[in-house]
């Protein structure tokens, strides 16, 4: 720990108390505006941005349609009517992704301040986190909903995606790891740990 005035940090509270020196929550031009909400922000807005574009570069490349992939995403819940909503499903898909894309980034969050080597090594736990994250969607989410959508859907396709390679290239790079340098960035760090 850097030794510091109590009294001029933390509101009187002593660095001991707060856990960590003032300087470990600042970094150059960041005026020391670490937050929760920082970190969770950026990590939603940079993997929910990373992730569609992929996935529309990814729909474009394959001869598809943007909008029919983000129907699709929509198509959890709706079923195959969602192909008939135009730009309405299309928009619910879209909400959809970021929806979980913020769901990621708080989990993420959340396990970093139970396990603080998730922010210290952040380039490795953010690729972990991302192949977990894949097989918490590709193997527990989507077959939840096809097994929901049973209950009000006749004629539900019951296959799963593949899970290699495209799918954990895209969880690694685009999920995991801009979550854990949003969170190593710009969130606080946990108590008892400290960047070297």
């Amino acid at each position: 720990m850097i030794p510091i005035d109590g009294d001029s940090v933390n509101g009187g509270r002593s660095t001991e108390a707060s856990g960590y020196a003032s300087d470990d929550s600042r970094t150059p031009g960041d005026s020391g505006r670490r937050s929760a909400g920082r970190a969770i922000l950026w990590g939603w807005l940079l993997c929910g941005i990373l992730d569609i574009t992929s996935a529309i570069v990814i729909s474009i490349a394959n001869k598809g349609s943007p909008i029919r992939m983000l129907q699709g995403i929509a198509g959890a819940v709706l079923g195959p009517v969602t192909f008939e909503g135009g730009f309405a499903t299309a928009t619910l898909g879209l909400v959809m992704h970021f929806g979980i894309a913020f769901t990621a980034t708080v989990i993420f969050y959340w396990l970093s301040r139970r396990i603080p080597a998730m922010v210290e090594w952040a380039v490795p736990s953010g690729l972990l986190f991302g192949v977990v994250w894949l097989l918490v969607m590709y193997r527990g989410v989507i077959p939840l909903t096809i097994a929901l959508r049973t209950l009000y859907l006749a004629n539900v396709k019951r296959s799963l995606p593949a899970l290699w390679p495209l799918p954990l290239l895209v969880h690694m790079t685009c999920v995991g790891l801009p979550i854990a340098l949003a969170v190593r960035r710009f969130g606080p760090w946990p108590r008892g740990n400290r960047a070297a």
